[in-house]
């Protein structure tokens, strides 16, 4: 194997992971080893001096991962979230939200009628029904049956506990629908 770096690579790409390293604190740390060591010394401890100076290069190392690792101190370009909002962006978003009401309430066994999902579906089919056919759906009821038929007028008119099938549904919503 060769001890040489391949072809192409830098030694500065080599030692990367190490953050900056520079010569001068590395020198600084050889040389603050070396005080320690002559400090020891002259206390009475015998140290091998190639530990403290492996110490103290390692020591330096260590320092300039951390401060590689450190958050960017220059701030962050503003967040252009600006046309989420806009109706372009998600045209059926209210055909989501009434999915989710919906989810709700089926998952709620005995509490549709305190959702809002009912009384969506009661508003959309009383404008309906006033835009399309000038009926009230509280003042003009049997016209209104006439026109929605029995099941879907006592649907949206009538008590219901419990969220209807997918299949009940879909014919509530196609007799909304066809009015």
């Amino acid at each position: 194997m060769s001890d040489q770096a391949p072809q192409g690579t830098s030694v500065k790409e080599l030692l990367s992971p190490f953050g900056r390293v520079r010569l001068w604190p590395a020198v600084g740390a050889v040389a603050l080893a070396v005080l320690a060591w002559a400090l020891a010394y002259i206390g009475g401890v015998d140290f091998a001096i190639w530990q403290l100076v492996l110490l103290a290069v390692a020591s330096l190392l260590v320092h300039s991962v951390v401060s590689g690792m450190r958050a960017d101190t220059e701030p962050a370009p503003e967040l252009r979230a600006h046309t989420v909002n806009e109706p372009s962006w998600r045209p059926f978003a209210d055909v989501n939200r009434w999915e989710d009401r919906f989810i709700f309430a089926e998952a709620k066994p005995g509490r549709f009628a305190t959702t809002n999902a009912k009384q969506q579906l009661t508003e959309l089919a009383a404008e309906r029904l006033r835009l399309r056919r000038g009926l009230s759906l509280a003042a003009q009821p049997a016209e209104c049956r006439a026109a929605l038929g029995e099941s879907a007028y006592l649907f949206l008119t009538g008590p219901v506990p419990d969220c209807p099938s997918p299949q009940q549904l879909g014919a509530y919503l196609k007799a909304i629908e066809e009015i």
